[in-house]
């Protein structure tokens, strides 16, 4: 008879054995019945045999330890995002832009293409992970973030059974570091079954896959992540030691022989035309792959031509996704009704007959502002066509105006606010309308929710959902209405599914909150035109939100760092220093500092060059860019001593045009105001070093 060891041993073989044959092979032998009751088998005799149980058996994926947060963890290597493209033409053009590249790196005489080979994978619409292994074994999952850094999710990634706890290849030993790129989904199939869970236990159902991905790898508790049954796919490569193939197709390969599932989807093409009839045939099964899928990624194959082409300031240039037509779906447009933002700003919203497009029943959609209601001429009654952007948010494209009926109503913005009666302005140059009321409910609302997410206050557990359910119950009408609701625990308990442990993990994330610093919170209020990069030059200079508040507004416009001026500008200065003088700017900084958040920041100067041409300069950005982030370039160029703006007037001094640049370069050129390319605006920059 064999003993506990051998017997557990040879229990975590036939699982392993089991589990690659069902996700990596695609060939299961024994049904999920059976595979529970080999699991139950080993966890018996592991729970008899404490001794003998590992970190990496097959029994501890799902562990009972709640996490308390998630750690900010850096890449080894950023996960860039990819380039889109829409059409055949698009795609050769970047072909050719990848000829042209690995000609002139190559210094290849005219005509002398090097030979190219493509790897081509189906885009698949889930969350970005990397996942490491050292010596085999998977000791850190981190999600993608902004691509420089990201969240811990080790314990959540290790419930999902596609993913490998060890790796194992009786051919080659795994490389000392090993780190894997792709992207955990949630099959259709499951997503229905969670949805109507939810549904029947009286919980709002999840938007989309995507969404209940990236919802379920943010949960606190791994139990529930194992519960809801994602999948993963790998699609890529971080850091590798040592070195140990030559091409991409030849990575997933051994990614395969390790038992990491990959794309059974997945071909190589020896032409951008093969891989052109590959986007052309797979688009007519997409449907029916079992997930979601919204395109194809096109790759060049070799590694060192890979590394000749390099990348842009975001994406590779090797690279390149093309995007399936949005789905399209026509209904009727029934009502518009204009929701209060943050900032007073009022955006319509349109309410439809329902209509079922990209996988979902979509009865509302986006507007944008009255200037784009005006532009496609939209009348209440009217035959619309819809869009789902990305296959998630619904917009209206175009009216059927050979089906308007004769009776339409005109849309027009109201003259008082929807939610405090309060009167509606339109400033001067913007298309925004506003209510200017700082006490209108909705407002208040929407800063709270603002407040409170992540990369301002990050508090856990209070999003939009909680703070309605908060307002509405009395609890919740200011910011310091947060810190206080440690007063109304028990009251809490009291409120619809709000349990002992969620009470206690909102109330502790509140609490953590404290101690975010001036930066969170100048960029957490709402502060008209203050961004995140103003509130981190503005809090790193003045040190305390004392010495802010003494300040002038042309101290706070004309501060210098390292010798050069901020970059703060006029119209932040003028709303900053507007808020912190008003009644309702003083009051909230006076129930912050009573509930004893910490309100100052370390004192740091950046360097900005002595020479920049970007110094002082009040500057727009408009169009595509091709090389160039726009929230990059935007703190980039702030960091330089610009003010960057939204809107071209008379004060602008510059416009930098990408592709498409619209009306703002028109009223550029009608004003006389100096013009760069984006060429131009490079060769600056590279001049800057």
């Amino acid at each position: 008879m064999p003993s506990p060891a051998q017997s557990i041993e040879d229990l975590r073989k036939q699982i392993e054995y089991h589990n690659r044959l069902y996700y990596v092979e695609a060939k299961p032998k024994i049904s999920d019945r059976h595979f529970d009751q080999l699991l139950e088998q080993l966890r018996t005799l592991e729970q008899t045999n404490p001794e003998l149980t590992i970190p990496g058996s097959p029994t501890q994926r799902v562990g009972g330890q709640t996490l308390s947060g998630f750690r900010t963890v850096r890449h080894t290597q950023p996960m860039y995002s990819i380039d889109n493209t829409y059409d055949q033409q698009e795609l050769l053009g970047w072909h050719q832009r990848v000829i042209r590249g690995l000609v002139e790196v190559k210094d290849l005489p005219s005509g002398n293409d090097p030979p190219i080979q493509f790897q081509i994978e189906p885009k698949i619409d889930g969350v970005a992970v990397n996942l490491r292994y050292e010596d085999g074994q998977l000791v850190l999952a981190v999600s993608r973030g902004d691509g420089r850094q990201g969240d811990d999710i080790t314990q959540n990634i290790r419930t999902i059974r596609s993913i490998p706890l060890k790796l194992a290849d009786d051919k080659r030993p795994p490389p000392t570091v090993l780190e894997v790129r792709g992207e955990v989904y949630m099959p259709d199939e499951e997503f229905t079954r969670i949805n109507h869970a939810r549904k029947k236990n009286g919980n709002e159902p999840f938007v989309n896959p995507r969404n209940a991905t990236a919802g379920t790898l943010k949960q606190l508790n791994p139990s529930i992540v194992g519960k809801r049954r994602l999948k993963f796919i790998a699609h890529g490569r971080g850091l590798v030691t040592p070195y140990i193939c030559d091409c991409h197709s030849h990575f997933l390969e051994i990614l395969r022989s390790f038992g990491v599932p990959v794309s059974p989807l997945a071909k190589t093409a020896k032409s951008i035309n093969d891989a052109w009839q590959y986007i052309e045939k797979f688009g007519t099964q997409r449907k029916n792959v079992g997930y979601g899928v919204d395109g194809v990624v096109i790759k060049v194959d070799q590694y060192d031509l890979q590394e000749q082409l390099g990348y842009t300031s975001k994406t590779p240039r090797w690279c390149i996704a093309y995007k399936y037509a949005a789905e399209q779906a026509i209904t009727r447009l029934l009502a518009v009704d204009w929701q209060v933002g943050k900032t007073g700003k009022l955006t319509p919203r349109a309410t439809m007959e329902p209509v079922f497009v990209a996988g979902t029943t979509v009865k509302h959609a986006t507007l944008h502002n009255a200037d784009e209601i005006e532009r496609k001429n939209l009348r209440i009654g009217d035959t619309v066509v819809i869009e789902k952007a990305g296959e998630i948010i619904p917009q209206v494209i175009k009216v059927i105006k050979e089906q308007r009926p004769k009776r339409t109503i005109a849309i027009k913005p109201p003259t008082s606010c929807p939610s405090c009666s309060e009167p509606v302005i339109q400033e001067e140059g913007e298309v925004a309308h506003r209510c200017m009321n700082p006490q209108c409910p909705d407002q208040i609302h929407e800063r709270l929710i603002w407040f409170a997410a992540r990369g301002q206050m990050d508090i856990d557990g209070l999003g939009e959902k909680m703070v309605h359910q908060l307002a509405d119950a009395g609890f919740l009408n200011s910011y310091g209405d947060i810190y206080r609701l440690k007063n109304h625990r028990e009251k809490l308990l009291q409120l619809d599914r709000m349990g002992e442990t969620k009470v206690a993990n909102l109330l502790d994330a509140i609490e953590a909150s404290k101690t975010r610093g001036l930066q969170r919170i100048l960029g957490g209020l709402g502060i008209r035109h203050l961004g995140s990069r103003a509130a981190q030059i503005i809090a790193q200079y003045f040190g305390s939100i004392d010495k802010l508040t003494q300040a002038t507004r042309q101290e706070i416009e004309e501060f210098e760092v390292d010798g050069n001026r901020s970059g703060i500008g006029t119209e932040i200065a003028k709303s900053l220093h507007g808020f912190l003088q008003s009644r309702a700017g003083i009051q909230i900084i006076n129930e912050l500092r009573a509930e004893d958040l910490n309100l100052t920041a370390p004192q740091q100067h950046s360097q900005t060059p002595s020479d920049s041409p970007f110094a002082g300069k009040t500057i727009v950005i408009t169009g595509t860019l091709k090389d160039y982030d726009r929230k990059d370039l935007t703190a980039k160029l702030q960091s330089m001593g610009a003010n960057i703006t939204s809107s071209v007037s008379r004060k602008t001094d510059f416009l930098i045009t990408g592709e498409s640049p619209g009306s703002k370069y028109d009223k550029a050129t009608q004003i006389g105001i100096e013009i760069w390319s984006e060429e131009r605006l490079k060769q600056a920059l590279v001049q800057l070093g």
